[in-house]
C-alpha cells in the first residue's frame, strides 16, 4: 500500500556534511528558518553523531504497535497507544531524530561513498534519507549509487539554484522518511484497517486543514483517519473522521440513551460527529454526553460515506494543554 497521508509526522533533524566550512554556512543560510540542522566539516565526527543519534527511537515505536500474532500481515491489526503518544509529546527529543543527511562526495578524510557504507553498516536507523552533492567528475558514480538505492537523491554542486533545490529536497525527504517507516512496518495492516490514508480526496482535505491551522505535527489517533494535530506553539486540534457505518452505529446508541431526536438525525446524516476523546476513553452514558461530545461535521468532497470535523482543543478538555507539550517553537528557541 502506498500511503498518501502518513500516519505520523513531526519536524526532524537534517545533518549537513562538507569539508568546506564556507559551503556549509551558505547551505545552512538557505534553509528555511524553522529547519533543524547539524553542520559537520569533519565526516568522522558526523558519522559518530549519526551513530549515537540512531539510538533514539522514532515516536512510531512509542504508540504504533502491530498485532503480529498472525504470520499473515493481512490478518494483523494495529494498536494506537495514545497514552504513550501523550508521553512522547511532552518530550522534545522527538525533534532530534535524524531523517535526512546531505553529504558531499569528495572529502579528504572520508569520501561520501565511504561515509554511506559505514553509516548503513552501523546505524540502526535505516530509514534516514541521503542526499549526495558531487562535482561533474563524479556524476556517473552518483547515478550508480542512486540506482543501487544507496542514496535517495543527488545534485551537482555546479547546478543553478543548488541551495533552493537542496532545501526542497530536504522537505520532501523528511516526509518520505515517515512514509517509509509506516509503509515498511504496517503497509498491509493499514491497507486493511485504515484505507482512507491512501485516498486522494481525504489527502486534499487533510492538507487544507493543516495549512489553515499552520500544523507542524500530526498523529493518527483512530483508524478511520482521525488525527491529533499540533501547531508550532504546541496547541492541539483534532481532525475527526467518521464513516457512514460508524455514524449509523452512533445514532443507534444515542437513540437508546435518549439523546434528542434532532441530534440523532444529524449524527445519522453526518452534520454532527460524536467524538469522545483520544487519551481518555469513555462511553456515553446519558443524553447530555451526546450533546457535549458531538461536533459540526462536513462531508469529505469526492469521498462517499466519509465525514470530518475540526475540533479545537478548548472543546476537548481531556487534551493536554500546550503548557504540557514540548512544542516545536520552544525547541527552536532552545536551539537558537
Amino acid at each position: 500500500m502506498t500511503l498518501l497521508v502518513s500516519p505520523l509526522f513531526h519536524p526532524t533533524t537534517s545533518v549537513l556534511i562538507d569539508d568546506s566550512e564556507t559551503f556549509l554556512k551558505q547551505l545552512h543560510l538557505q534553509l528555511e528558518d524553522d529547519a533543524i540542522c547539524r553542520k559537520f566539516n569533519d565526516p568522522q565526527k558526523a558519522l559518530a553523531y549519526c551513530i549515537e543519534n540512531s539510538k533514539k527511537m522514532p515516536i512510531a515505536d512509542n504508540y504504533l504497535m502491530a498485532d503480529t500474532e498472525s504470520p499473515d500481515p493481512y490478518e494483523q491489526n494495529f494498536t494506537l497507544r495514545t497514552a504513550d503518544l501523550k508521553k512522547a509529546l511532552a518530550k522534545a527529543k522527538r525533534f532530534d531524530i535524524i531523517s535526512v543527511i546531505v553529504v558531499d562526495f569528495s572529502m579528504p578524510q572520508l569520501t561520501g561513498t565511504e561515509f554511506i557504507d559505514q553509516l548503513r553498516n552501523q546505524v540502526n536507523n535505516k530509514f534516514a534519507k541521503i542526499i549526495m552533492l558531487t562535482g561533474e567528475a563524479n556524476h556517473d558514480l552518483a547515478v550508480k549509487l542512486f540506482n543501487k538505492k544507496k542514496i535517495d537523491q543527488f545534485f551537482l554542486k555546479s547546478e543553478v539554484d543548488l541551495m533552493l533545490k537542496v532545501n526542497v529536497a530536504i522537505n520532501e525527504m523528511q516526509k518520505a522518511y515517515f512514509l517509509d517507516i509506516c509503509e515498511s512496518l504496517f503497509s498491509a495492516v493499514f491497507e486493511k484497517t485504515a484505507p482512507i490514508l491512501n485516498d486522494a480526496a481525504f489527502a486534499t482535505v487533510f492538507e487544507k486543514v493543516k495549512e489553515k491551522l499552520n500544523i507542524v505535527e500530526h498523529y493518527l489517533c483512530e483508524n478511520t483517519g482521525s488525527f491529533i494535530l499540533a501547531d508550532k506553539q504546541g496547541q492541539l486540534t483534532v481532525l475527526v473522521v467518521r464513516t457512514q457505518e460508524e455514524l449509523a452505529m452512533y445514532a443507534n446508541l444515542a437513540e437508546d440513551q435518549k439523546a434528542p431526536a434532532e441530534l440523532v438525525e444529524r449524527i445519522l446524516n453526518g452534520t454532527m460527529l460524536p467524538f469522545f476523546g483520544t487519551f481518555e476513553k469513555f462511553i456515553a452514558s446519558e443524553k447530555d454526553d451526546w450533546i457535549v461530545h458531538s461536533h459540526f461535521g462536513k462531508k469529505i468532497p469526492g469521498k462517499e460515506g466519509y465525514y470530518y470535523s475540526v475540533i479545537e482543543s478548548k472543546k476537548l478538555p481531556e487534551l493536554p494543554g500546550s503548557e504540557n507539550i514540548a512544542s516545536f517553537g520552544d525547541y527552536l528557541e532552545t536551539e537558537a
